[in-house]
This record gives structure tokens, C-alpha cells and sequence, in this order.
């Protein structure tokens, strides 16, 4: 459900070396010869400045969204930082028409949130338009292979970041409507954005029957990670998390917590350890270049959505008694009951929950 920025770069590299060279797209042992190439060594691949920058993104892709989250130095992750943004600046200049150069590197430097969503609003046609320019005027089999999929990528991902910075920022209905483009373009939804749409619909109080109709009306990609089941009753174990956060908040929002609970059930035997993800709900940094890659039905997806899903969890803050939705879920019996004693010591303690180090 994430793009593979390394596996990207790959595909791109390969196929450039094909049109170079003249050889097939059909000829498999090339392929084949110089995927092996990229993996060994990717440098004799890069010839033009194009592919330079699509290198450097790949590698900025790697430190920025994969690695400095994790480095427990503020210095070394400042550096890593600076280094990265340095990187996304050769980038840009080495191609200006690289859209995932421009985004990013803004996405680094903005000064707030609402000046990178205006920046993404201001570009968003801007961007389209390029794209369907470069579909148009493909003319040889390599281009037509990329606009097939490589080149819409950096559209996909420019909508995915606006619609998930919009849900940040409050504006739920901007949020809702890029991701409504985005599965409009592309309704098999590489970039995941029905996910945003789901939290942003749960913002703008939609009740579960339009959250429901929503998945029907995009089933393409749900089915695509959803194995066949026979009843529809063994169907809602296999909801995402930020479904079920969203069908939990709007059962929660209409006081009926027989149905919030009944779906909180499904999620707390979703993953392991999701009991303790639900109690701590860490926030998880969004990925820059697009939502980070994770395994489906893992401990990981949840806490991703868990930190997503935080303007929905902030429902009913600063309310007389505090009863906000994160707190409901945090101490509901369902939750407290499936954590280990030593998770509950470890809280007591003020130590954080990671997903993936349990």
C-alpha cells in the first residue's frame, strides 16, 4: 500500500538503460542483467542528470523516512537531516520537472504545516497538467511503459501528501476531496489515500452506513489485500485499522458504545500486541516522500494508523470531565485487559510503546 522508493529508482534506471541501448522491453535476460546491475552497483546506470535525481531521491527517501525517526541523537539526526536536504536541493536543480524534488523539499523547509498545504494547493494543477503532457507526448515503448506508471507516481503521491497534511491541518473537506481525486486517477490507489479519506470522512461526522458505501464504491483496492471470506460476519475481521478507528469514532460519537466496542473487539485481535498500541497511541512522523512502508495486519499498520488517526482521537478534548475518544480507547476494558502486566509497569514508568519492538 506504500510506494518502494529503492525498487522505484530500480525500475526507472533499468528502463532508461533499455531505451539506451535499444534492447526489447521482452528481452528478459537484459532485464534481468541489469536489475543485478542496480543491485551490485547502481552507478554505471546513471548517465543523465534525470536519473542522478531520481537516485538522490531514493537515497533521501531512505534516511529521511526510514532511518533518522529511529536515530536517538538529536545531532546526528540534525546532520542526516541537513545532508538529505542538501541531496533534494541537487536534485531539484539537476531536473526541475522532478515533482517528488520540489515536494519534498519543501515538505523540509516549510516553516508550518498550512504553508506546506498551501504549497501543495498552489502547485496541485500545476503538477497534473505536466503529467498528462508527458502521457501525451510518450512516443516510443519505454515512455509509454513509464506513463503507464512510473510517471504518475509523483501526482499520486502529491495528492496523498495533500490529502494527509490537509486532515493535519483541519481542513477535512480539502482532505477528503484530493483523496477523492487521487482514487478518481487511480482507482487501484498505490498510494493508499482511501485511508486518509476514511479519517477525514470520521472528522466530518459521516455515519458508518457512508463510511461502508465508501469501501463499495472503492473496492478495487480493498479487495486487493482482503482474502475471500464466505460470511460477511468473518469479512469485518479483515478491516484495516483506520477503517475500524473511523467506524469505532462514529459508533462512539452517536453514544452507542455497544458498536464502538464491538468494532474496537476486531481491532484489539487484529495484530499482536495491538492492546498496547490502542493504550499508548504513539505518534509515528509522516513520511515524506509517501506513508511508510509497513506489513498489512501487522503491529506496525496499527501504530502508522494509531498516529494518522491522531485529529480523530482528539475528539472530545478539553470536554469538563476530558472524556476524549483517545481516552475512551486507551482505558476501555477491552483494551486494559489484553495488556501485559509488565507493558502497564513499563507506562507507569513513562517509557514509550514502539510497535515493532515488542
Amino acid at each position: 500500500m506504500a510506494f518502494d522508493p529503492i525498487q522505484e529508482d530500480c525500475h526507472r534506471l533499468v528502463l532508461e538503460a533499455l531505451r539506451r541501448d535499444n534492447i526489447p522491453l521482452t528481452d528478459g535476460a537484459a532485464v534481468e542483467r541489469l536489475m543485478e546491475q542496480f543491485t551490485r552497483n547502481p552507478a554505471p546506470l546513471i548517465v543523465h542528470d534525470r536519473d542522478r535525481a531520481g537516485h538522490l531521491i531514493a537515497k533521501v527517501v531512505e534516511a529521511v523516512d526510514y532511518r533518522i525517526p529511529f536515530i536517538p541523537d538529536d545531532t546526528q539526526a540534525e546532520q542526516e537531516e541537513a545532508a538529505a536536504e542538501n541531496m533534494l536541493r541537487e536534485a531539484a536543480a539537476l531536473d526541475p520537472t522532478n515533482w517528488d524534488a520540489q515536494r519534498m523539499l519543501t515538505a523540509l523547509t516549510a516553516n508550518s504545516n498550512e504553508e506546506y498545504v498551501q504549497y501543495l494547493v498552489s502547485k496541485c494543477d500545476e503538477v497534473e497538467h505536466d503529467l498528462a503532457l508527458k502521457i501525451a507526448s510518450a512516443q516510443d515503448p519505454y515512455e509509454r511503459e513509464a506513463a503507464g506508471d512510473l510517471t504518475r507516481r509523483p501526482y499520486l503521491r502529491w495528492l496523498a501528501s495533500l490529502a494527509s497534511r490537509a486532515l493535519i491541518s483541519g481542513r477535512y473537506r480539502m482532505s477528503l476531496e484530493a483523496a477523492n481525486r487521487s482514487l478518481d486517477f487511480a482507482p487501484n490507489d498505490p498510494a493508499g489515500v482511501r485511508h486518509t479519506a476514511m479519517l477525514a470522512m470520521a472528522k466530518l461526522e459521516y455515519p458508518a452506513e457512508e463510511l461502508k458505501r465508501f469501501r463499495s464504491a472503492h473496492s478495487v483496492p480493498y479487495l486487493a489485500n482482503t482474502p475471500l471470506r464466505r460470511r460477511p460476519k468473518d469479512a469485518e475481521r479483515d478491516l484495516d485499522p483506520w477503517t475500524l478507528i473511523a467506524l469505532i469514532s462514529a459508533a462512539w460519537r452517536e453514544l452507542d458504545y455497544e458498536g464502538a466496542e464491538h468494532y474496537l473487539r476486531i481491532l484489539v485481535r487484529s495484530c499482536p500486541h495491538a492492546a498496547e498500541a490502542l493504550y499508548f497511541q504513539t505518534e509515528f512522523p509522516d513520511g515524506v516522500y509517501a506513508r511508510v512502508n509497513v506489513s498489512v495486519g501487522s503491529t506496525d499498520e496499527l501504530v502508522l494508523a494509531l498516529s494518522e488517526a491522531t485529529p480523530v482521537l482528539q475528539e472530545g478534548l478539553g470536554a469538563p470531565d476530558n472524556a476524549s475518544f483517545a481516552a475512551w480507547v486507551a482505558t476501555n476494558d477491552i483494551v486494559r485487559s489484553q495488556i501485559d502486566e509488565r507493558i502497564l509497569r513499563a507506562a507507569e514508568q513513562g517509557l514509550p510503546f514502539k510497535g515493532g519492538d515488542l
